[in-house]
C-alpha cells in the first residue's frame, strides 16, 4: 500500500520551502491486514540555515502518529539528540509547522512550542482514522 501520509508530507515540504533539505526528508508508513502500525515523518531543515541560527550540526524534526511534533538538534556525528516539542496540535498544519521552524531558524527556539492549528480532517482523508483514534 502507497503511503497515505504523502500529500501531509508534500504539503509540509512545499511550506517550508527552501528550510527543507527535501532529500534528507522522508515520510514512513506500515500497516498490518490494513491496521495503521507505523507513520512518521522526518524532515531534515537546511544545514546553512541551521547553522547561521547558532546551530552547525543541523536541525531536524519529527513526527509521528503519537507523539505528533519534535525538533532536534543533530550532534557532530550525525546523530539527532535533546528532542523538543515543536507544535502542540498532534497534526497540525503546515502553515503552524513553517511558523515554528521560521521561529527555530532566527533564534527564538525558546518560544516553542507554538500552539499550532490542527489540519482539517478533510484536507488529509488518510488522517480522519488517526484523528478519531487520538480523540
Amino acid at each position: 500500500m502507497a503511503d497515505p501520509h504523502t500529500p501531509y508530507f508534500e504539503d509540509l515540504l512545499a511550506a517550508l520551502g527552501d528550510n527543507a533539505d527535501r532529500t534528507e526528508s522522508f515520510a514512513q508508513y506500515c500497516n498490518d491486514d490494513g491496521e495503521q502500525m507505523l507513520a512518521e515523518i522526518f524532515i531534515q531543515l537546511d544545514n546553512d540555515r541551521a547553522d547561521a541560527a547558532g546551530h552547525p550540526h543541523g536541525l531536524g524534526l519529527f513526527w509521528n502518529q503519537t507523539v505528533g511534533w519534535l525538533w532536534m538538534r543533530a550532534t557532530s556525528d550525525g546523530r539527532y539528540s535533546n528532542e523538543q516539542p515543536l507544535v502542540l496540535a498532534l497534526i497540525a498544519t503546515p502553515a503552524s509547522i513553517a511558523a515554528a521552524v521560521h521561529a527555530l531558524l532566527t533564534g527564538r527556539a525558546a518560544e516553542l512550542p507554538l500552539r499550532g492549528e490542527d489540519a482539517p480532517a478533510a484536507a488529509y482523508p488518510a488522517l480522519q482514522e488517526l484523528i478519531r483514534a487520538t480523540d
